[in-house]
């Protein structure tokens, strides 16, 4: 992919539920990995649609929280 989506690094989890932690989360929308824009701690964003992203579901529970 060649598109700004698509650097940075990817964004991974620990959910505050239920414990699951991750490596990498996925967009609800299309399910590509998620992505820092530059630097951990910044704005995240898909890697394939180049959405936006202020929150992650848990795969494990479900769970919905901030990042």
């Amino acid at each position: 992919m060649s598109n700004n989506y698509s650097k940075g690094p990817i964004v991974g989890y620990k959910c505050p539920k239920c414990g699951f932690d991750t490596n990498q989360a996925h967009c609800d929308s299309c399910n590509a990995p998620l992505r820092w824009d530059k630097n951990i701690g910044g704005s995240a964003h898909c890697s394939g649609c180049g959405n936006s992203v202020t929150g992650i579901k848990c795969r494990k529970c479900g769970n919905r929280f901030s990042i």
